[in-house]
């Protein structure tokens, strides 16, 4: 937990909104915020990490549930320049889908789930 809300904070302007530690269920939870955007992070004891699968962006659409999730932003390109200064596992570059009207680019946070930035063409 304390890794993730660091690398949100460090790398994505995240700040801590509210946090809690569920003893009995061993589980801490985390709402982290970004102007109007709030994500909430869970850490379980003993919880297993993303499956190998969810190594390839698009290999991962063919296993069900959730394995990323997605920011708009203005300008994909200019989002993928200002990521690639940080230490971050880049995935996929800037690129465009016609067929859906986007541009868009993928990270992964530090425990392998996919972040995906997209512009609308």
């Amino acid at each position: 937990m304390t890794r993730s809300i660091e690398w949100y904070r460090t790398n994505l302007g995240f700040e801590v909104r509210a946090s809690t530690y569920i003893e009995d269920a061993g589980l801490k939870i985390a709402y982290i915020t970004n102007g109007q955007f709030e994500i909430e992070l869970f850490e379980q004891s003993g919880s297993l990490p993303v499956p190998a699968v969810d190594t390839d962006v698009m290999e991962s659409f063919r296993v069900r549930g959730h394995k990323h999730f997605a920011f708009i932003v203005e300008d994909v390109d200019e989002t993928w320049h200002d990521l690639t200064k940080k230490n971050l596992d880049l995935v996929t570059p800037p690129t465009t889908n016609t067929d859906l009207g986007v541009r868009y680019c993928f990270i992964r946070d530090p425990d392998g789930i996919q972040i995906e930035f997209l512009s609308l063409l």
